[in-house]
């Protein structure tokens, strides 16, 4: 189920357009946490919460999602060190077929992010062969309810290379976020390659 309250532009994307694209860090942010879309998982997908000591799970659907950059072996410990325990609680894995993990988000928060206590959907992946199959959205879904149990308001970092997620956040109801350093260049570019209600009420 979609919320017809939220755009939802077409995707349009070309390729030639993406590829020369610098990879810039992006904020995005949602003021509220209200009407937040719904989406099902198809037949054979499902998703359940992190468990005690499954960072290795975490680690390996990163590395073979990630295009931009090496996952090491201590990133897990630098994102989430501040309170494993929470990750029994705001992390998901997607799983397919007998419980294979595929993907991963996780509703996490920062206590002072602007001087005020943000919600942050952090580290979206899915691994490679189930992309593209209609499965961020639902994840989307669950993680962003998470966040509504706890949080008003709610950011995400991601990078200027990453359209088709950026495309699914603007469909969430996130925002760009133009008070950080050269932003308005940033979101101007990606508005060359995505067309997108939001770009435009934004003036891009």
């Amino acid at each position: 189920m979609t919320n017809k309250h939220l755009a939802t532009s077409p995707f349009v994307m070309s390729p030639t357009a993406w590829e020369p694209m610098e990879n810039y860090s992006l904020t995005m942010i949602r003021q509220h946490m209200d009407r937040i879309p719904e989406f099902s998982f198809p037949p054979g997908i499902g998703i359940r919460t992190y468990r005690p000591d499954e960072r290795y799970i975490w680690t390996r659907i990163q590395r073979a999602s990630e295009k931009f950059f090496k996952i090491d072996g201590q990133l897990f410990n630098r994102e989430f060190g501040r309170d494993f325990k929470a990750m029994e609680d705001r992390c998901f894995f997607l799983v397919a077929g007998q419980g294979k993990e595929i993907g991963t988000t996780t509703a996490w928060w920062q206590p002072d992010w602007r001087g005020q206590e943000w919600g942050q959907i952090h580290w979206v992946a899915i691994t490679p062969d189930y992309q593209r199959k209609g499965l961020s959205k639902p994840m989307m879904s669950v993680a962003m309810q998470r966040l509504k149990q706890s949080h008003e308001r709610c950011f995400l970092i991601t990078s200027s290379r990453r359209v088709a997620a950026i495309k699914v956040y603007f469909d969430f109801g996130f925002y760009p976020d133009l008070e950080s350093e050269n932003s308005q260049e940033t979101w101007a570019e990606v508005a060359s390659v995505l067309d997108h209600d939001i770009l435009k009420e934004c003036g891009f």
